[in-house]
């Protein structure tokens, strides 16, 4: 039996279980994501490799979730959603066994291109069928659990390198049986397709049209989140931390992550979600210009990137919680596609930029790159006319 889309305020048995199924099996996989991108930097670090290429290596996942992205929806449209995961987590599984097979930096690339394209489907038909089986009463509180669970899932990767370390294949096995126990939870969730298989009323491309900020939202989070996971690492070595201090930097932001967006979540249910958004983005630019300073005081610094992380993990918690409000169906995968695009987009410049502003000013132009984008997503979260627009009609 299908898994049925609902906005009764009630949950039934097997709504509950796939919930779980479908929040373990992305959880597990955010750890691998979260393992591989410091990982790789590291390596490459080791390597003498320049800032530049290390971002780039970053930013060409994102590339494969931006194109991949496209095609979800009308997989979605004719595919049942537990197949779809089933078949990511294998192709995710052959990846990481090809990474850790060869030490050609252009196969790397190749790679890490498909593995952009395999985390498209997992997550865009991931959270489009959590918001279509969550009653909207509880839209907040279960979006915020969501990416409580996903974020401690990124501080939990970093975690595991600083046990592993970059040498050996250790770390490519560690990932390898993640995804392994991240199919697991698939097998016991329901079946699943869209609540409307009609054509939706936007595409991808202009669902920026129909809500902007929450494209912008996608974009701006993918850039400081991508860009710290990959570079902060760097950074760290380069003002005198240790390789596992600089590690460590990772794991508390993304705790913060873990941590408030259940909080951020229940704010949007009982708030206004535009005013927590705009609260989220504030915290956001305060965090990004206050880290910097704080590097040579640790009880500050880990406070800070805390707080920081956290607070602005949260924009994107509050976007898909009105997302979901404002969509559902074929418009809603539509939707969730376009925050894959936005996001690819902003995970892919971010690391390009992020790296190349350190190899122009070595290594303070990462932070000042990151206080510039918060700046400007901070006023632009200030204009009430950019959160949702008059819907444009087939437009792809």
């Amino acid at each position: 039996m299908l898994t049925q889309s609902t906005s009764e305020p009630v949950w039934t048995r097997e709504r509950a279980l796939t919930l779980a199924a479908l929040i373990g099996c992305l959880s597990i996989y955010g750890i691998t994501i979260s393992l591989f991108t410091p990982l790789l930097s590291l390596i490459l670090e080791a390597r003498n490799a320049s800032s530049t290429l290390i971002g780039a290596l970053a930013m060409v996942a994102s590339a494969g979730i931006i194109i991949g992205s496209f095609a979800v929806p009308r997989f979605m449209r004719h595919l049942e959603g537990r197949s779809l995961l089933l078949g990511g987590v294998f192709f995710e599984i052959v990846l990481i066994f090809a990474l850790m097979s060869t030490q050609s930096i252009v196969a790397w690339f190749v790679i890490r291109f498909l593995g952009g394209l395999v985390g498209s489907v997992l997550f865009v038909v991931t959270e489009t069928w959590i918001i279509e089986i969550t009653p909207r009463v509880h839209h907040g509180r279960v979006m915020g659990f969501y990416n409580t669970t996903l974020a401690l899932s990124f501080a939990l990767g970093p975690l595991i390198l600083s046990v592993t370390g970059r040498q050996g294949t250790l770390p490519f096995l560690v990932g390898i049986g993640l995804m392994v126990l991240a199919g697991l939870p698939v097998l016991w969730a329901g079946r699943y397709a869209p609540a409307s298989s009609d054509k939706p009323g936007f595409g991808v491309v202009s669902f920026v049209f129909v809500a902007p900020l929450l494209a912008l939202a996608c974009f701006v989070v993918a850039f400081m989140e991508i860009t710290t996971t990959s570079l902060i690492p760097v950074y760290g070595l380069r003002v005198g931390m240790t390789e596992s201090s600089a590690t460590l930097m990772l794991f508390v932001g993304a705790a913060g992550g873990a941590l408030l967006q259940f909080p951020i979540g229940w704010a949007a249910d009982h708030f206004d979600p535009r005013k927590v958004l705009v609260a989220c983005a504030l915290a956001g630019l305060a965090g990004a210009v206050a880290w910097p300073f704080s590097v040579d005081m640790p009880f500050l610094l880990w406070t800070t990137l805390f707080l920081w992380w956290g607070l602005f993990a949260g924009v994107y918690t509050v976007a898909m919680i009105l997302a979901g409000k404002w969509f559902k169906g074929v418009e809603l995968a539509t939707a969730m596609a376009a925050f894959g695009v936005f996001w690819g987009v902003g995970a892919f410049v971010g690391p390009l930029l992020g790296g190349a502003s350190m190899d122009l000013w070595n290594p303070y132009g990462l932070p000042l790159t990151l206080v510039i984008v918060a700046g400007l997503f901070f006023v632009i979260s200030l204009i009430p006319r950019f959160y949702r627009l008059p819907q444009i009609k087939n437009v792809s």
